[in-house]
């Protein structure tokens, strides 16, 4: 491919994608709320966890495409005019991301207790302490990325400054919000997936010894599925814009040809929509992973579509009286 090719490429994925993402992302939100807010999972502390994620999943696909697409593709230019914009922007595209990931970590930690053989870890896995430990992670993220709002300026376009704090920004970047976050929901996993190992062995012994153990909750183990592959998709698709970033990085002293250059561009693009897409695939995930969350949010259907048919239903005589007001008065 030459430049140009490679630039049209480019264009054709900047000006589409946001607008399928966008789409894909409100419509898997949605879908999630609906699902998660049905008391038989909201009342489940790793639902809860999954709630969470998918509120925020759901502000930062619409706050973070549509001000990209404002100034992309619809000439806004307050991005790089104003400094507060700039730095409030800033703020919110990299902690919005950080809060829905990290109620994925915990609940694959809150999975990770309720497999566990030991007494006491199982009860932390409570909707109650599920609550309590909500606002955690939103202090920890924003506390630990305020720095942004010192230390980006217009220069003259919304950028961090360079020198130690731009490499500062690339390892907080690449360590904090990607691999510690990465590494706890791949660590949670596996151990999932031993503890439950472990506890399939364990109903090797007779029935006297194993009542217990064959009690788990049909709701908790569809979770423990669901939190699996979220874990694993979510690894997946964070890593190729971790791997990218990380390059770039390192090939910073790097003599680049044009074409090298705009090669990087067009996966630059890709690599940022592919990071948008992780906050969009949740309800397609789930819905393909767990037989409780399709005929979960198949009930929900059901009953709004019932709700919206009585409504119609019950505002017809009430429409027909006021068309024919004699009628009612005879």
């Amino acid at each position: 491919m030459n430049i140009a090719s490679i630039q049209t490429l480019t264009n054709n994925i900047s000006y589409y994608a946001p607008y399928g993402i966008l789409v894909l992302g409100n419509v898997s939100c949605i879908c999630n709320f609906i699902t998660f807010t049905v008391k038989q999972l909201r009342h489940n502390s790793c639902g809860w966890y999954f709630l969470m994620s998918a509120l925020f999943d759901f502000l930062y696909i619409n706050f973070g495409l549509f001000t990209k697409l404002s100034s992309e593709q619809y000439g806004s230019t307050l991005q790089n005019t104003n400094l507060a914009w700039c730095r409030i922007r800033v703020f919110l595209t990299w902690v919005l991301p950080c809060f829905a990931t990290s109620y994925l970590v915990l609940a694959s930690l809150d999975r990770c207790l309720s497999t566990s053989t030991i007494t006491r870890l199982r009860s932390f896995s409570q909707v109650k302490i599920a609550r309590r430990i909500t606002p955690i992670p939103i202090l920890l993220y924003s506390l630990t990325t305020c720095h942004q709002f010192f230390y980006y300026d217009l220069r003259p376009t919304c950028s961090p400054l360079p020198g130690a704090y731009a490499f500062f920004l690339s390892m907080y970047s690449i360590i904090w919000t990607s691999l510690i976050p990465q590494g706890c929901m791949l660590s949670f996993g596996i151990l999932t997936y031993l503890n439950i190992r472990q506890s399939r062995q364990r109903l090797i012994h007779p029935v006297a010894e194993r009542t217990n153990e064959q009690k788990r909750s049909r709701t908790d183990t569809q979770m423990i599925r669901i939190t699996l592959i979220q874990v694993i998709c979510s690894s997946i698709l964070l890593n190729i814009r971790t791997a990218y970033y990380s390059y770039t990085v390192l090939s910073t002293s790097i003599a680049k040809s044009n074409e090298r250059r705009a090669m990087e561009s067009l996966f630059l693009q890709i690599s940022s929509f592919v990071f948008y897409l992780n906050f969009s695939k949740g309800f397609f995930v789930n819905t393909l992973s767990s037989k409780l969350f399709r005929r979960v949010f198949k009930q929900q259907l059901i009953k709004l579509c019932h709700r919206i048919t009585c409504g119609k239903v019950h505002m017809a005589p009430k429409d027909e009286r006021q068309a024919n007001p004699t009628k009612a008065v005879s």
